[in-house]
């Protein structure tokens, strides 16, 4: 029932983002910037550029809002809009010249707890380099960022039954990795 009211509620803001309301943007960026640099860093490894395509998105979405319709939930239009401008970034870097990302910008104060939340998001960021790519992606994309396994699918390509062979996979690896590393449990209780 939740997840349909807030469907609901994502509707109806970006309704207001259609109709022009630039306070109902502000909650959409908010609510999902994070979530999509690191959902396009996990492909490109070049936070910068992560950082950047996430903000074209949200700039494409404000200036072409009244043509943009939305048939899935507005979560899976966006990381659908994230892989395919990684998809064309990358086709561009191929043509010219490759470079790689970061995770996510702490929001601490003071030096220590910066220090510390670092060293932790490279812990996390070394868990995830240990395991597949895919694996990985559907692991981020369904418990850290609350797609279903049909959402993951369409964003992916590839089949509901691949999505969860994937997740199984990522979840044994993870469990492994969190006996030699019991400091990362409390980051995917979360």
């Amino acid at each position: 029932m939740t997840k349909y009211i807030k469907k609901i509620e994502e509707r109806g803001l970006f309704k207001k983002v259609q109709n022009g309301d630039v306070k109902s943007l502000e909650v959409l960026f908010d609510r999902y910037y994070n979530v999509l640099c690191n959902f396009a860093y996990l492909f490109l490894k070049d936070e910068e550029c992560a950082k950047e395509i996430v903000s074209e998105l949200f700039i494409n979405i404000w200036q072409k809002r009244q043509d943009i319709v939305i048939r899935e939930s507005l979560k899976s239009y966006l990381y659908k809009s994230v892989k395919n401008a990684v998809i064309s970034r990358k086709r561009k870097k191929t043509e010219s010249l490759k470079e790689d990302i970061d995770f996510k910008t702490p929001d601490f104060i003071t030096p220590e707890t910066l220090l510390l939340q670092k060293e932790f998001e490279d812990k996390v960021k070394e868990l995830f380099a240990e395991l597949p790519l895919k694996s990985g992606l559907v692991f981020r994309m369904k418990r850290i960022d609350g797609l279903r396994y049909k959402e993951i699918s369409k964003v992916l390509n590839i089949s509901e039954k691949t999505v969860e062979n994937h997740m199984g996979n990522a979840i044994k690896k993870i469990k492994a990795i969190l006996d030699k590393h019991p400091e990362l449990a409390d980051y995917f209780k979360r």
